[in-house]
């Protein structure tokens, strides 16, 4: 008895679309790479550049009793906002950093925070330590 079985199909991948592709990145690659220099050479005549002259970082430090310090300079409570006006007219960033002893008074803090806006400070970064770090 003869069985009829159906013919295999052989499977095979036509490779003339992937080489074109391939040939297509080739010529893309190497046009794009021959345009990374630019055409003209140009010499450039120089100038003094504008004195970078970064502007003073405004810190206030409180104790840990509630004295105020900014940069170094005692203030009291009720002159740090006169102060920060001064000094913020000529900061463009309006930033002030505060760092506080973390045994201050909370009640401080919150006050030297909203004097600092009050002033005109747009950005209060709080300073801090980090872990591991040894004293300072």
């Amino acid at each position: 008895m003869d069985f009829i079985r159906a013919k295999k199909t052989s499977l095979s991948l036509d490779m003339a679309p992937l080489i074109d592709i391939v040939f297509q990145l080739l010529i893309f690659f190497m046009l794009t790479s021959s345009f990374q220099h630019p055409a003209l050479k140009l010499t450039l005549p120089e100038a003094t550049p504008k004195d970078r002259k970064e502007p003073e970082r405004i810190v206030i430090q409180i104790e840990p009793l509630g004295g105020i310090f900014v940069n170094a300079e005692r203030i009291s409570l009720e002159g740090l906002r006169p102060y920060l006006e001064k000094k913020l007219s000529q900061d463009s960033a309006k930033a002030v950093h505060l760092a506080g002893d973390e045994k201050m008074p909370y009640g401080i803090f919150i006050q030297v925070m909203d004097l600092a806006r009050q002033a005109g400070a747009r950005q209060i970064n709080i300073l801090h330590r980090q872990r591991g770090e040894g004293a300072e």
